[in-house]
């Protein structure tokens, strides 16, 4: 194919790529199809909560380091108290082992009044440092846990000054409070105090202990002792050492400035980037009057820029009050906002001003007012530089100092919240832009003004193939965004070389979902199925009152507009005749602006009119239309009764030009989000393409998704997400032809259809008589050929189809589309669960665990299920069982309040919450004396053992630190001493979760639906399959595996009597090869 002109479609989600080749003729235009494709991964996040990958190694790594630094700071205070001569670690182990020791609140409170022994106050000593208290290593912590933590530490203040207790000991040993428990419980902060606290207790300790005698308490170990107990490292240093998490983390991941390469970018707080921000906000406000568009004047400009300095939250609606706006003006680009009037919209629609800027000005008030005035530049920009990059205090304090601040200013600046990103560009950078954008030039302007390269792209070496990690990718914060560009360069490369020649252009599109965060995904998903529930409600009405059958989409979009229209006709202000909305010729979804002028087809756009006023309308625009009273009637209704804001515009447009009708069309058919730009640019600076004058110099394309799905639908492709993964290479072939010669084509379709309003000689109106032209195609019968393809028997009918592009391409290498998955082969992680247990017969998989008693069940011989060793403590147990049954074995009703154990006499003793229970664990991690269940199975090794079948071994993130791999295969219901100890010469191969394996049954496999919604049937039964490991289950012995697609799937498959279970490889495009038997890989 080395000579073959080829174009690439590229639909791009958050967690899969599907990819299209079209062969093109010689302007560029597709001719039919190559191929299909979908590359499926994982999106770099946690799938329940959207937070990083990392972070569960992240607190990991943080949990270690305060237990290490806890054991430090013991060994310290243990060191000290040798040094000192108090005790030494001997005595007190042998003290600590004896038992029969005072509670230590008591002997802290006691050591208030009387002398203590040596050993005793070293007792108290190690508790302290043990109990230290809280304190926050940021500079302010009113937020999230650290702001629970003070709180509770506020709260225990008021406590202690309110009881009269002299320290923190005092107040725990006396008050009712501290009754029950000392500790914190779960997500309950009760005994949190202040590490002041702690040290004020110390040194009360201390003095007391000198004033009763104890001439060891001296203050020169008081000093040394409170140094050990206070000390914390500065949450800018990091850890000490070698530690590659040393230093400040923030101020490393600062990037470089885009036009200074050398200057690292400025904090988002920095006045000057707030001001440069803001200038270009207000150079590209665009007022509408009379179908023109103007910017604002200078004096306008000036007006903003003043009334921006004063308060820090503007509406448009301020902005139109500010300016002395009539309502006949208009801002262009308002968000639409469905059933709100134009004042309602423009007052929510918010411009932010300067908000750092804000902040530090209310601060300075607060020390002299209008200080900030003062203020050069310089000093704004360094002390939001600095809010942003330090966290502790001391740090931002000295930061300060250098910036000329005096101490009340410093003071007034260090509470401040909310300073943490950064921008682009560099502090360099904004100032030389400033002075070009205060003319009012757009920022593009600007920067040639100022020597930059706006586009900056396009000067580097473009190669064969995309670079995997070019320095613009630094660009991408977003790990999700990372991983969906990542796998998008693996497959763009991978078209190149199994074509064997650059491509003529490449278009992609990029799901919405991709440039937003967890949070909005899902506010996203819960609005799609609002919608999808309403409009089920909507088609059920038009199923029930009007008696439709099987209502289309273009019904439910005829019936919602009647409704919004209150039943009348958008242009004569006619009532409709309910009973014929249905009817074919009585009414018309008519575009306000025509489509072929404006490509937008979103509700906004869109009214329900009679026939015949749509045919009159024609393609001109509501007001280009109507004359005369009707006109005004038409306004008027406008005004009172469409709360939608853009809808509204769009009905009192007076005129289109020619620049704002190309706009309006550039606009809907491009995709201008930031992650499509990054793309764009991406692929334009890297990557060669085919040379041919004819397809002129931009070669790649940003297409919206909207307009795919406008055509997707003209075309007749449905798309059903439930039935599995192969809708991604239908829309990614109907992005791959939607080109510039389709567009001008739909645009004349449109025109025809919409009946083209012309001008005569005279000024009189005259109208085209309307053709039955179809909607045009990409090439002839391409629904036809798309649908083939993505069957499961692709090549048969492709000559009768498209002969004259398979009679020069060929049929015979054509397969069916097959899904690639981005295989799993990640063998790190915890090497355990937490939750570590008791190990009552570990060799017999019994554990126990303590339950609360709200998870207590009775079994069918109504004694509590589990329940370890009730002989016990049989007082306990029936005490226990007795309360079950009095509430039907519900344990929640049961123990909803706090249950005694009661004593000998029949009085309440100690409160219990928690009781021990049996669990049984196949395989366990010996940890501590007790036991924890595995984490992650990393793997399972499989194997064929000569006339007995396949059998497969687990193996867990612990087994890859020990020196020899585990050998025991699984069997289901048997303990692991029992399992069947595999031979090495027996091993055929390994599988991560994705792995593609082929699996032979001889009574056939059954396979079902993976998802409820699919339209597919319910089950599938065949002998054989190509199949995608997902993973393994030891309890039931078996496999889980789903097809390529995701359609279909097996959540519990046996192995051993699989006639044929073979594995393959799958590279980025689908494509499959054997993989012949392995060598069982060790990780050590």
């Amino acid at each position: 194919m080395k000579n073959t002109l080829y174009g690439i479609g590229l639909d791009i989600g958050v967690a899969s790529v599907g990819w299209a080749i079209v062969g093109l003729n010689g302007t560029g235009e597709p001719v039919g199809l190559h191929r299909l494709g979908v590359r499926i991964f994982d999106k770099a996040e946690q799938p329940k909560t959207g937070e990083s990958l990392a972070a569960p190694r992240r607190m990991a790594r943080g949990m270690r380091r305060r237990l290490r630094r806890k054991a430090l700071r013991r060994a310290d205070v243990y060191a000290l108290l040798e040094r000192s001569g108090l005790s030494t670690r001997e005595a007190l182990a042998q003290m600590f082992e004896a038992g029969g020791l005072e509670d230590i609140y008591a002997l802290r409170t006691r050591a208030l009044d009387e002398p203590v022994g040596k050993a005793e106050f070293s007792r108290i000593l190690l508790h302290l440092a043990q109990r230290r208290g809280f304190k926050s290593n940021r500079r302010t912590a009113s937020d999230g846990e650290d702001g629970r933590l003070l709180a509770a530490v506020n709260e225990n203040r008021r406590r202690m000054a309110q009881g009269g207790w002299r320290t923190v000991g005092e107040m725990l040993y006396r008050h009712e409070a501290f009754a029950l428990h000392k500790r914190n419980k779960a997500d309950d902060y009760l005994s949190t105090v202040g590490r002041d606290m702690v040290a004020e207790e110390a040194s009360l300790l201390f003095q007391r202990q000198r004033e009763l005698g104890c001439a060891w308490a001296t203050p020169e170990l008081q000093a040394e002792y409170l140094s050990i107990l206070l000390r914390q490292r500065s949450f800018d240093e990091g850890p000490g050492g070698d530690s590659p998490y040393g230093g400040n983390q923030v101020e490393k991941m600062v990037g470089r400035c885009t036009f200074e390469p050398d200057e690292p970018r400025a904090a988002k707080a920095a006045y000057s980037f707030e001001y440069f921000s803001l200038l270009q906000k207000i150079n590209h406000i665009r007022l509408a009057e009379n179908g023109e568009t103007r910017p604002l004047t200078q004096p306008q400009r000036q007006q903003l820029l003043s009334l921006a300095h004063k308060t820090p939250d503007m509406s448009l609606a301020r902005i139109r009050k500010e300016l002395a706006l009539p309502e006949t003006v208009q801002f262009n680009g308002v968000r639409c906002r469905a059933n709100e009037t134009l004042e309602e919209s423009e007052k929510k629609e918010k411009f932010a001003c300067l908000p750092a800027y804000h902040k530090m000005r209310k601060a300075l008030d607060g020390v002299v007012k209008g200080r900030i005035s003062s203020l050069s530049i310089s000093q704004r920009d360094a002390a939001a530089t600095a809010l942003s990059l330090y966290k502790n205090e001391d740090t931002l304090r000295a930061k300060l100092t250098e910036a000329g601040f005096q101490a009340p200013e410093i003071d007034a600046l260090a509470g401040l919240t909310g300073f943490s990103k950064f921008g682009h560009l560099s502090l360099k950078a904004c100032r030389k832009l400033i002075p070009h954008l205060e003319q009012g030039l757009t920022y593009d302007q600007a920067c040639s003004a100022a020597g930059y390269d706006f586009k900056g792209h396009g000067a580097g070496e473009r190669a064969f193939t995309l670079p995997a990690a070019a320095p613009e990718m630094e660009q991408i914060t977003s790990p999700v965004v990372r991983r969906a560009v990542a796998q998008t360069i693996k497959v763009v490369n991978g078209i190149i070389r199994e074509m064997d020649a650059s491509p003529a252009w490449v278009r992609i599109e990029l799901a919405r979902e991709l440039s937003k965060t967890f949070g909005e995904r899902q506010e996203m998903d819960r609005s799609m199925r609002e919608n999808a529930a309403q409009n089920e409600r909507l088609m059920q009405e038009l199923r029930d009152t009007f008696h439709l059958l099987s209502p289309t989409g273009q019904d439910l979009v005829k019936y919602r507009l009647w409704k919004e229209q209150d039943g009348v006709c958008a242009y004569s202000l006619r009532r409709l005749d309910v009973e014929r909305l249905f009817e074919p010729g009585y009414v018309d979804v008519d575009h306000i602006v025509p489509y072929s002028l404006s490509f937008d087809d979103r509700r906004s756009n869109k009214v329900l009119v009679l026939s015949s006023e749509n045919r009159q309308k024609g393609n001109r625009l509501p007001l280009q239309y109507l004359q005369g009273k009707r006109r005004e009637d038409f306004i008027v209704w406008t005004n009172s009764s469409v709360r939608d804001y853009r809808k509204r515009q769009n009905l009192l447009r007076e005129k289109l030009s020619g620049d704002e009708a190309e706009g309006f069309r550039q606009r809907n058919l491009q995709d201008t989000q930031h992650m499509a730009r990054f793309l764009y640019n991406y692929i334009s600076d890297h990557l060669a393409f085919a040379q041919s004058e004819a397809l002129g110099k931009k070669r790649v394309f940003a297409v919206s998704g909207a307009v795919t799905s406008h055509l997707r639908k003209r075309w007749g492709l449905s798309k059903v997400r439930a039935d599995g993964d192969l809708h991604h290479a239908l829309d990614a072939a109907v992005i791959a032809c939607t080109t510039d010669g389709m567009i001008r084509r739909i645009s004349g379709y449109y025109g025809h259809i919409e009946g083209e309003y012309l001008q005569d000689a005279d000024g009189a109106g005259s109208q085209h008589a309307r053709t039955k032209e179809r909607f045009p195609a990409p090439w002839p019968r391409f629904r036809d050929e798309l649908i083939v393809r993505l069957s499961e028997q692709p090549a048969e009918p492709l000559l009768d189809i498209n002969p004259e592009f398979y009679c020069e391409y060929g049929t015979e290498h054509i397969r069916p589309v097959f899904v690639s998955r981005m295989p799993r082969r990640k063998v790190t992680g915890p090497g355990h669960k937490e939750t570590i247990k008791g190990a009552a017969a570990a060799d017999e998989g019994l554990l126990t665990v303590r339950k609360a008693l709200t998870e207590l069940k009775l079994d069918k011989d109504g004694e509590i299920k589990d329940y370890y060793m009730p002989s016990s403590d049989t007082l306990l147990y029936e005490a226990l069982k007795a309360q079950l049954r009095r509430f039907g074995g519900d344990g929640k009703k049961a123990f909803a309040e706090p249950f005694y154990k009661p004593k000998a006499d029949g009085t309440p003793g100690p409160l219990v919450r928690k009781v021990k229970t049996i669990e049984k664990a196949t395989l366990t991690v010996p940890v501590h004396g007790g036991a924890a269940s595995n984490d992650t199975m990393v793997r399972v090794d499989v194997f064929l053992v000569p006339g007995d079948g396949y059998y497969w071994v687990p193996v867990y993130v612990a087994d890859t630190l020990k020196p020899e791999l585990p050998n025991r295969a699984v069997a289901q219901g048997k303990p692991y001493s029992e399992w069947k100890e595999m031979r090495e010469e027996d091993f055929i191969f390994s599988l991560y979760p994705n792995d593609l394996v082929y699996v032979e049954h001889k009574s056939g496999l059954k396979f079902t639906v993976q998802n409820a919604d699919s339209t597919l049937e319910k089950t599938r039964t065949q002998t054989s399959a190509f199949v995608y490991f997902v993973g393994g289950s030891i309890s039931t012995a078996s496999i889980t595996i789903r097809t390529h697609d995701n359609a279909y799937g097996i959540p519990s498959l046996g192995v051993k009597t699989l006639k044929t279970f073979h594995k393959y490889q799958v590279d980025v495009l689908g494509n499959v090869f054997p993989v012949h038997k392995e060598t069982r890989q060790k990780f050590r």
